[in-house]
C-alpha cells in the first residue's frame, strides 16, 4: 500500500451490516484494534458531477476503471473552515485516492477559475503552514484536479452525503497480523443538490444498517476471516453516492424499488425509455434486475 500524506493506494471492501453484526464485529476486533482518538465523527462529502450526472451514471455500470471528485469536511460542511478536495479512482479493485487540503474560500476561488496556487495564496489554511499546501507533491495533485475539471464539462455540486463514522486502527502499529483500518458508518443520508427548492435530507440505508469498510494492502488475517464468517458478514458492492442516486431516480419514477423485510432495497424495473445511451452509444443507466441499493 502506498500512503504518503494525502495519497492512498489500497484495497477497500465494504459490508452492509445489521446493528447486531456491527456490535459483534467491534467486540471481536477489540483485542487488536481500537477506536481512534476522534471517536464518532460526522463526515460530510460534497460530490461534484456533470449536469446529467455522467460520473455516477458510468460508475453504476461497474466499469474496469472509474473516478469521482468529492470535497470532504470532518464536521458539518456548512461550519467547516478546512476541506479536502479528493479524486477517488478505482481500477481492478484497487482504490487510489489523491487529495489536497484547502480552506473553503480557497476551493470556491479555485472552482471560480483561480489556479490552485493563486487560491491557496489568497486564502491559505493558516499563515503558518501555507507553504506546505504549495509543496511539489500537492501542486502535482492539483494538476490532476485541473485535468479532471477539463475532462468533465460543467462540474457542479451534485449531492451532499453525510454519515457518522467510527474509525478503528491497530492497537500496535507494528502488528503485521492486522488490517490497516476498519470504519463503521451510520446515519447515512443525502441531500440532492440538483433538486429545486429546499432540498430535504433523506436516508441512504435502511433502518439500523451500518456500512463497514475494511482497508488493507493485502489479504485478511485468518482471525478476521473467521470473525466475519461467524457473524455472516460478506463483502458487497456499495456506493453511498450511487445508492443515493438510485433513490433519486426512484423518486422521479425512472426506476422501481422493491423492498424486503431485511431493509434492503433493490431496483425492480427500469422502463426501457430510461435506458439512455451516452454520446459514445454505451448505456448510462442499466443495472440488472435485483441489483441491491441498500
Amino acid at each position: 500500500m502506498a500512503t504518503k500524506g494525502d495519497t492512498f493506494e489500497r484495497k477497500e471492501k465494504k459490508y452492509l451490516l445489521t446493528a447486531e453484526q456491527c456490535t459483534a464485529i467491534k467486540a471481536g476486533v477489540s483485542g487488536r484494534m481500537a477506536l481512534d482518538a476522534y471517536g464518532a465523527t460526522r463526515i460530510d462529502s460534497l460530490y461534484l458531477d456533470t449536469p446529467d450526472r455522467s460520473l455516477i451514471s458510468r460508475s453504476l455500470e461497474k466499469p474496469l476503471y472509474k473516478e469521482k471528485l468529492r470535497v470532504r469536511s470532518y464536521g458539518a460542511f456548512s461550519d467547516a473552515e478546512i476541506v479536502f478536495v479528493e479524486i477517488k479512482k478505482k481500477y481492478k479493485g484497487i482504490v487510489y485516492k489523491r487529495r489536497v487540503r484547502m480552506s473553503k474560500q480557497a476551493f470556491d476561488a479555485y472552482r471560480a477559475g483561480a489556479s490552485y496556487e493563486e487560491a491557496q495564496a489568497m486564502f491559505p489554511v493558516s499563515l503558518d503552514d501555507a507553504g506546505g499546501d504549495l509543496a511539489v507533491g500537492k501542486v502535482q495533485i492539483a494538476r490532476e484536479l485541473d485535468a479532471f475539471f477539463r475532462r468533465y464539462d460543467g462540474l457542479a455540486p451534485s449531492m451532499m452525503i453525510s454519515c457518522v463514522r467510527e474509525a478503528w486502527a491497530p492497537i500496535d502499529p507494528d502488528d503485521a497480523d492486522c488490517v490497516d483500518r476498519i470504519t463503521f458508518d451510520e446515519d447515512i443520508s443525502y441531500v440532492d443538490l440538483f433538486e429545486e427548492g429546499a432540498a430535504a435530507r433523506r436516508p441512504v440505508t435502511g433502518p439500523g444498517q451500518v456500512v463497514m469498510e475494511i482497508k488493507c494492502a493485502g489479504g485478511y488475517p485468518p482471525w478476521l476471516c473467521e470473525l466475519l464468517s461467524s457473524v455472516g458478514a460478506y463483502p458487497r458492492s456499495f456506493s453511498k453516492y450511487g445508492n443515493a442516486f438510485k433513490r433519486v431516480l426512484a423518486s422521479h419514477g425512472d426506476v422501481e424499488l422493491a423492498r424486503s423485510d431485511s431493509g434492503k432495497v433493490s431496483i425492480k424495473n427500469i422502463p426501457r425509455r430510461n435506458r439512455r445511451p451516452s454520446a459514445d452509444g454505451s448505456v448510462l443507466i442499466a443495472p440488472s434486475d435485483g441489483f441491491e441499493v441498500a
